[in-house]
Parts: C-alpha cells; structure tokens; sequence
C-alpha cells in the first residue's frame, strides 16, 4: 500500500516528542515528503541560492574557486547549476580541510563537535558539525524509523564498531564482548520517548553475538550488512523469533546477500545511506525500494565519469551536496559510492528525490579487469541458491583476484567443509565463468581478519586501489 500524508500523520502519531523539542518541525519534515516534484525543486533551488552566497563568503577554499573559475553566487540559482563546480573528493577535503572551515557561522549557529569518516578507503577526514546539523541527524533518523515502522516503546540493539556507539560514563569505547545499555535509543533519544537500548562491540564472535541477542531479546537489530549475513549463515535453521526487523548499514547488501539474510531471519532488511560527513543522505522505502534523498539536508547526484548527470537506469558515481552543516559546507562530495540514476515517481506515494539500489564502491571496481565484477555477483547469487543442508556449516567466505587473473576462496565453516560443498562451487565457478573459467583455489581457513576501518568486504581484488591511498588508479604492489 502506498504511503499518504494522512497514513504518516497516524503513524506519528505513536512517536511521543519530549518538551524539549518541537513537534512542529517532525510535522514538517512528515508534510515535506509529499510536496509536488514542483515544489520540492522550488525548496532546493532556494538552498542552492542560499549555501552559494554563504560559501562564496565565509569559506576561502570556494572563495578562491569561485573567482578562479570566473564565476559568482548569483551563477547558482537551481540544483542543476552545481555542475558549474568540479566535484570534490576525500583527498582533497583532508588537503584543503583548513580552507574549507568556514570563518564565521550563520547568527545563533556554533560548532557541536567533529566526526571523521571510517578510513576503510583511505586517511580519515575529520568534520566539524554544528548544533543544527547534528539536530538534523536526529529528525532524519526518526523519519527513516516511522518509514520502517519501527515501534518507538521496543527495544533496539546495534552491533557495530564501538567507536560509533556513545561511550561509556569515563568517556572510554565499550570493552569486545561487554553488553552496553541506554535508557533509550541513541541519537532520537533525546527527541522522542523510547524503549531501552543495547550495544555490543562487532569485534565479539558470532557465538558470542547470539548469546548477547538471546539474553536481551531485542525487536530491532541494526549491524553493518556483512555482519547480518555471517550471524545469518551461523543461525542457519533457527529462528531469532523476538526480531521483528533488521537494519543494515555501512556497506552494499547485494541482492544475493538480502535474500540469505532474510530467509533465515524471517524479518525484513532496512537500508539508509548515511556518511559521516553529512549524517543519514537517503533512506530507503518499504513500499518501493527506492532510496529517498533528505532534500532538507542534502542533494544528491548520480553522474558519469565527466561528471554529468546520468540518465534513468544507469549507474554513475554518487556526490551528495551538504544543506546543513555551515561549520563545514561540503559541495559535489565524491562518496566514491556508485548508484542507479532513476526518475518518475516511486511506488510508495512519497515525492522526495530518489535513486536506486548501490552497486558498491567505485574504487572498489573502477579498475578490475572486464568482467570481474559480474563473474563474481553471479558466483554470489548462486550460492545462496544451494540446498541448506550444503550451507549449514558456512560461517564466513571472502573471494580474492590476484593479479596473474587467479582467485582464491577462503571458508570458515564449523568443523571440516563437505567435499560436496567444494564441488557445488566449482560447479558454479564453471557457470559463472563460461568456457574458460578462471582458476580458482578453494581454502578452508579458522578466520578472516577485518581490515582497519573495520569493514568486511566479501571480494577483494589486487586491481583495486590500496586502502591507504585516495590516487585514482589500481595498486601496482
């Protein structure tokens, strides 16, 4: 069923503001999502006009910009018009982090405090948020949940890197394995009445992850996408009956990876699309799939590689434009996520901009051999597809390329892997790879290391760029 203003207005409805906040601004935001395309292009060319004249100001890194490319504010006066600048990426926000602080902030505005992105893909960028940009965050989380119609009264869990969980009293990261608990959900907690919430680092074991789920009994679990698929492929044929839904954050959940991780839960998966330079971007729709952009927070692009918006259907790089955050305004950032470019109205009544599925990172796959990546998906999506009682034991898999065009598979499964389980792979290695497939070596392991930023990632490749460098081009080590 499609969402209408007055089904979003009922929902609302069970979601208890405190007094310290304004009801008027959720109503707001509620209202917003069903503006005609008319006057939601109307909202973001005044933005666009707005942040323009307040960058040209007040940040010298487009000060500068602005005069080297002849160009002044008033050229800005619709979303279309930011292809005027050159987009900006990771390295360069970390090079030019001093000049792109503003020297002065907008009356009743100050700094809240900073956040750095993870790092998986290179150095961290460190990002001074302000008051109203981190109250934005907290608005924005509570729409997505109404959308996922979370019940606010529940109890919710994360499992996820304790740097991104509140710390402890002493100021300190949550101890691997400790269970740490809040009266009520972080980040909405202080809008909004809540139930209880629970936290445990990702770095505890699986086994160790669902006894923790089996002591506190949440209805809503939030944990980074490859994390739900191992706890998935370690539950195979339980059922965690107090779940009533899942989220999943932090990195692509494939198709194949959705499938397995709701058919052994049994709950549905929820997706936003959030970085920590900006907060949460988009969020995606129940009812149609799509990934719904907070146009009140941000603006989103999908263009080519010359930086021209992409047409319906096809995938192109995502830069996401801040709306909020004035202490350090952010324009065509490079995300170095790729995304499919849709247009026309979704399927779920809401009006608010959207694109669809992510297809992963660009670095990740701009410089792997032809192919690759679709040989891989295809393996993927066809092992999900085997007979339980083949994957019962599977605990964890992670593919690599290497450079002479060889892969190796790598399994942690309970026990000693079946030989019948070996040969099922090879025979869809065999499909996905056509008459001439690959080599391919298939290793029993105890465990797969994450990487720094903490990340697990399935594939990994020789022809993707190192973690520690933002060049544009493939490793030569």
């Amino acid at each position: 069923m499609p969402a209408t203003l007055d089904t979003e207005l009922q929902e609302q409805r069970r979601w208890r503001i405190r007094p310290v906040c304004r009801p008027d601004l959720f109503e707001a935001l509620l209202r917003n999502e069903f503006l005609s395309p008319e006057q939601h292009h109307a909202s973001a060319c005044s933005s666009v006009r707005y942040m323009a004249g307040f960058v040209e100001k007040n940040v010298p890194y487009y000060g500068e910009m602005f005069r080297r490319l002849g160009i002044t504010a008033r050229d800005f006066q619709r979303p279309e018009d930011l292809c005027r600048l050159p987009s900006l990426s990771r390295a360069e926000a970390k090079q030019h982090a001093a000049l792109l602080h503003a020297v002065s902030l907008p009356p009743q505005q100050q700094i809240w405090r900073t956040t750095e992105t993870s790092g998986s893909t290179g150095e961290p960028v460190e990002v001074p948020h302000t008051f109203q940009s981190r109250a934005m965050f907290s608005l924005l989380k509570q729409r997505e949940l109404r959308w996922f119609r979370f019940d606010p009264s529940a109890k919710y869990a994360e499992i996820r890197p304790t740097r991104d969980m509140p710390p402890q009293p002493d100021g300190q990261n949550i101890p691997v394995g400790t269970c740490y608990t809040l009266p009520s959900w972080p980040a909405i907690g202080q809008c909004v009445e809540t139930g209880p919430f629970f936290g445990l680092s990702h770095m505890a074991t699986l086994e160790r992850q669902i006894e923790w789920l089996d002591e506190n009994r949440p209805s809503y679990l939030l944990a980074q996408s490859a994390n739900l698929e191992h706890l998935a492929l370690t539950l195979q044929g339980r059922r965690l009956d107090y779940l009533r839904a899942l989220q999943a954050i932090s990195q692509e959940l494939s198709p194949a990876m959705r499938r397995c991780v709701e058919s052994v839960f049994g709950v549905p998966v929820h997706e936003n699309y959030g970085l920590n330079e900006f907060g949460v971007v988009a969020s995606r729709c129940p009812e149609g799939g799509r990934f719904h952009v907070h146009l009140e927070h941000c603006i989103v692009e999908i263009v080519d590689e010359s930086g021209q918006p992409c047409p319906a259907g096809q995938v192109g790089q995502v830069l996401v434009t801040g709306l909020s955050n004035m202490a350090m305004p952010l324009l065509r950032y490079e995300t170095g996520d790729l995304a499919e470019a849709l247009e026309g109205p979704c399927p779920c009544g809401r009006t608010l901009p959207s694109f669809g599925n992510i297809r992963g990172r660009y670095r990740r796959i701009a410089f792997l051999p032809p192919g690759t990546w679709t040989y891989w998906t295809t393996f993927q999506r066809e092992m999900f597809r085997l007979p339980q009682e083949l994957l019962e034991s599977l605990r964890q898999y992670q593919m690599h390329q290497y450079r002479d065009g060889s892969f190796e598979l790598k399994l942690v499964v309970k026990g000693q892997v079946q030989p019948a389980l070996i040969e099922r792979f090879r025979e869809i290695w065999r499909k996905a790879g056509g008459a001439s497939p690959a080599p391919l070596t298939i290793r029993q392991v105890e465990s797969i290391p994450r990487p720094p930023g903490g990340k697990f990632q399935n594939f990994t490749s020789d022809f993707m760029p190192p973690r520690d460098s933002d060049s544009p081009g493939p490793s030569t080590a």
